[in-house]
């Protein structure tokens, strides 16, 4: 059986404990306006794609959400008025999900409040040059492992 040496284990449950404590207190901030986290990451990346809408295919992959979950997800923001789902114009199979004035409205209201605490949670919590290693190593993590790196055993 593999183990992970005493730094490897540090650097491992850091991770995850981290992401759960961010998590936690990111998501329980938000809920004060009824939001959750992948809520709203689906908003901003809606904003993001413009009055174009996405293609709901493609806002599962880019949230990495299963088609389920993100139906269940717009369902809900659908009935608070957060955004609006259509036919695709180029082909009528498909649907396309786009962020409505309401949406607009409640996005701003919680973004700039949203993007305080992740600055006072996390990024001020290190130094530019922390930032900066930071955002390169889980540049890593995005791409897939290189062959013979999925199993280490």
């Amino acid at each position: 059986m593999l183990n992970l040496n005493p730094t490897e284990l540090l650097a491992w449950r850091g991770f995850l404990h981290t992401h759960d404590t961010l998590w936690k207190a990111l998501d329980a901030e938000l809920d004060e306006d009824g939001l959750n986290l992948p809520a709203y990451e689906l908003l901003t990346t809606l904003q993001e794609a413009g009055t174009g809408g996405l293609r709901m295919t493609d806002l599962a992959r880019s949230l990495r959400f299963s088609g389920g979950g993100l139906t269940r997800l717009a369902d809900k923001l659908q009935t608070q008025g957060l955004i609006e789902r259509r036919r695709c114009a180029t082909d009528g199979r498909g649907w396309e999900a786009l962020l409505t004035p309401e949406g607009q409205r409640k996005l701003r209201r919680v973004h700039a409040r949203h993007l305080r605490s992740v600055r006072t949670l996390f990024l001020d919590r290190l130094t530019p040059q922390e930032t900066e290693l930071l955002a390169a190593l889980w540049a890593r993590f995005q791409a897939p492992a290189a062959p013979g790196q999925e199993d280490p055993e």
